[in-house]
Order: structure tokens, then sequence, then C-alpha cells
């Protein structure tokens, strides 16, 4: 029964993404679809009757490990902006797809395991095996990516002003929970495989997460993105005003910027921002009446720049506010409104 219920939420996990599926990692939905399928395996697992079908069955299950360690590997990646080559991408996915088909052979060929039983008892099907050399192949994948996510997440905790701390923490708890789970199952021998259970809760930590960091993306925010996004600055913050991520561009307007961290604060003093934009903002933020601000500018070193600030909100909830600042240098200021002076 555990794994039908399991099965069913992965299934209405990947509905919500397929609906939401235009600001979520693409990787989180083919995580998802790997976790309803191998919930599924481990379903008919636990109902087979024969040795064919709990063989099929078992197959099936084995996406999960063998396709999630790689795509949360991917999730990490993206999440701590570490951009991997095509290539690699390329040799780890034929990798896997090949310890997979080694898996299918189950029943015919003797290198994933040499030997399978199966038990049927009160609480399901299930099968004890004897492994072969590709199944410490797998073995070796598993502790390939658990080394992998570690090291990335290590290397972007030291640039926390690109990378959220929080982000990073929460990867490295539910990759070493679920190599943690599987270790246990492996050292405790039980009917009952725990797995699923710990896939599912796992798929909906990430799904928290990514929908977090897609909101708060300037790069895929559907409500703050534009169709000349490079010529202009971004910054999103959280409704509690903490920085959340900036464009490039925001960067070179606001040198100071490279200094902030996620999910922090705004320093209190010094800067382009706090001069020209933070009192605005913040009376922005005590109005609950508008969506949007007038657009007003700002003079700096002969250019006239103009901004705008906006709130970015999921439904009727506020998640958060956006800024877009841009060089209007070559448009009249008239156009824009009253112009502040500047020292």
């Amino acid at each position: 029964m555990i794994y039908l219920v399991c099965f069913s939420v992965a299934l209405l996990l990947l509905l919500y993404i397929m609906t939401y599926g235009r600001i979520i990692d693409y990787n989180l939905m083919l995580l998802t679809v790997v976790v309803a399928v191998s919930n599924g395996g481990y379903y008919a697992l636990s109902v087979a009757k024969t040795l064919p079908e709990a063989i099929l069955a078992n197959t099936i299950s084995y996406v999960l490990g063998i396709f999630s360690p790689m795509l949360m590997f991917f999730i990490v990646c993206g999440v701590c902006k570490v951009q991997l080559p095509n290539p690699v991408i390329g040799i780890i996915t034929l990798i896997q797809i090949l310890i997979y088909a080694s898996v299918c052979t189950v029943g015919r060929l003797d290198i994933f395991y040499t030997s399978v039983q199966m038990h049927l008892t009160e609480t399901g099907t299930y099968l004890t095996k004897t492994y072969g050399p590709m199944h410490t192949v797998y073995l070796i994948s598993l502790a390939f990516y658990t080394l992998a996510n570690i090291a990335v997440a290590v290397y972007s905790i030291r640039r926390r002003t690109a990378v959220s701390r929080i982000n990073v923490d929460i990867l490295l708890f539910v990759d070493l929970f679920s190599i943690g789970v599987y270790a246990n199952e492996r050292m405790v021998k039980t009917p009952i495989e725990l797995m699923p259970v710990a896939s599912t809760i796992t798929l909906v930590i990430m799904l928290i997460l990514l929908v977090k960091v897609a909101i708060f993306s300037p790069y895929n925010n559907v409500e703050i993105m534009d169709t000349e996004f490079n010529n202009k600055g971004y910054l999103v913050f959280s409704k509690q005003l903490k920085f959340m991520g900036c464009s490039e561009y925001a960067k070179t307007l606001f040198p100071e910027i490279t200094e902030w961290e996620i999910e922090k604060e705004i320093p209190g003093n010094g800067g382009r921002f706090n001069t020209y934009i933070k009192p605005d903002f913040m009376e922005f933020v005590k109005d609950d009446k508008l969506d949007k601000s007038p657009v007003r500018v700002y003079k700096y070193n002969d250019n006239v720049f103009s901004y705008e600030i906006g709130k970015i909100c999921r439904g009727l909830s506020l998640m958060g506010y956006y800024i877009r600042v841009m060089d209007v240098t070559d448009v009249k200021v008239e156009d824009f409104g009253i112009l502040k002076k500047v020292n």
C-alpha cells in the first residue's frame, strides 16, 4: 500500500510541474518522471505473482537508483551555477544508460545479478539477489555522484555572493538523506523497501526549493523578463527584503552587488543602490496598493538611468519585489519626470 501512495504522490507532483513547468528546472521534471516510474515498479514488484513479473518490476524500479543520482547532480550544478560542458553531460548520460541496459539483462545474463529468487509474504513480494560485476559499477556510480555533489556544494559555498548557502545546505541534505536510506537498506535487510518513501520526500523538498529558485531568478521569471533583458539591470528581493539575485548587467550598474550575500539583507550604508534606489524602494514596500511604481530616473557620471519597482506574486500571494534599471542617457530626460540631483 505504501508503494501505491508514493506512486500517487509522485504522479500528483508531476502534474503540478507540468502545469507550472515554464518556471521550473526541466531536470526536476525528468526526476519526477523517474521517481513516478520507479515507485510504480516497486508497487508492481510487491504484487507480482511470478518470477518474470517480479524481475520486470524490479527492472522498472531501478530507473530510480540509476538515473536519479545523475539528475540530482545536474540540479545541484544548476542551483550552484556550475556549467557542465555538453560532452560531459553526454558521456555520463551514456554511462548511466549502459548501466541500466545491464539491469535489463537480469534473468538472461549474469552481469548484473548472478542469481535471483522470489519470495511471497503477507507484506508483499520481494527478491533476494546475488550481485554480479555490473552491480559493482552501479555502486561506483552512486559513490561518484555523491562525491561530485559534495564537491560542487563545497565549491559553491565559497561563492556566497553568487549562490544561496541555504539552498546548498538543502541540496546536500536531500542527497545524503537518500544515500543514507539506501545504505541502511543494504545493511539491514527488510522485505519493505524504503527508497520509494525517501525518493518521494526528496522530490517534495526539491520541488519547494526549485520553485523558490525559479520565482526569484531574474532570468526565467515571466513577470519581470522582457525582450531586451541584456540591456537592463534586474535586482530581485524576497518579501522580507533579502537579496535573492540579479542579472549580470546589474552588477555593472551597482558594483557593490558583488559583495552582497544571497538571502541576506541589503548592507545599510554606501554604494549606488543605497544612494539612488533604496529610499524609493523602501517607500514602495510600505505601500500595499501599488503593483508597480512609476518610472523614475537618476543621474550618475553624466549618464541618466531610469528604474521601476514591481511586485513578484504567485497567485494572490506576494513573494517578493524586483527592480528594473536601464540606461536612458540618449532619451530626453523630460520624458521620465523629475531628475534626481546628485552630488
